[in-house]
């Protein structure tokens, strides 16, 4: 919310060779990241002065982990903000910087979240039918389509098998 703010970042991270996309609001960062993707996330919570209840901010990093979530994030926020950030980290944000910021924090703030693997489980299919369907048929390949060995990795009967198999039209 604030273009000061935003010169000083662009002004360090320049310096230690990064450059920096700049954006007022959420809906600006969504446009820029839709244009080019980047490497990192910096994220004030508050976009309009006097606000801190980082509401915008909140929802615009669920958005993003939603979208990108191997994207690093890196929260920068006032004093007042120390709660809010914290909630941040817990929505998968991975520091947050207090302004103003000790330039050398800031940097290796960015440098650890860069650098820190980012893991990220793959979506999962919750869906209990097509589950089901999936390990049968990954269960009868593993074992050639023996169908005891199967059931026996299945940790069912052959009977109760072969009702499944045909079930899922296997």
């Amino acid at each position: 919310d604030d273009a000061d703010i935003l010169d000083a970042a662009e002004l360090v991270l320049l310096r230690h060779g990064f450059t920096l996309i700049k954006a007022q609001t959420p809906e600006e960062a969504r446009e820029k990241l839709t244009a080019s993707p980047v490497d990192i996330l910096l994220l004030d919570l508050n976009y309009r002065r006097g606000d801190t209840s980082g509401e915008a901010g909140l929802t615009f990093l669920a958005e993003q982990m939603a979208l990108t979530p191997a994207l690093p994030v890196v929260v920068v926020t006032g004093h007042s903000g120390m709660t809010i950030a914290i909630q941040a980290m817990r929505m998968g944000a991975q520091d947050f910087v207090v302004k103003p910021w000790h330039n050398d924090r800031f940097i290796a703030s960015i440098k650890a979240a860069l650098e820190a693997p980012r893991i990220v489980a793959p979506p999962q299919d919750l869906n209990l039918e097509r589950s089901e369907k999936e390990l049968i048929k990954a269960a009868l390949n593993r074992h050639q389509f023996n169908i005891s060995q199967a059931a026996k990795d299945l940790g069912v009967t052959r009977a109760a098998l072969y009702r499944r198999m045909e079930k899922h039209g296997l």
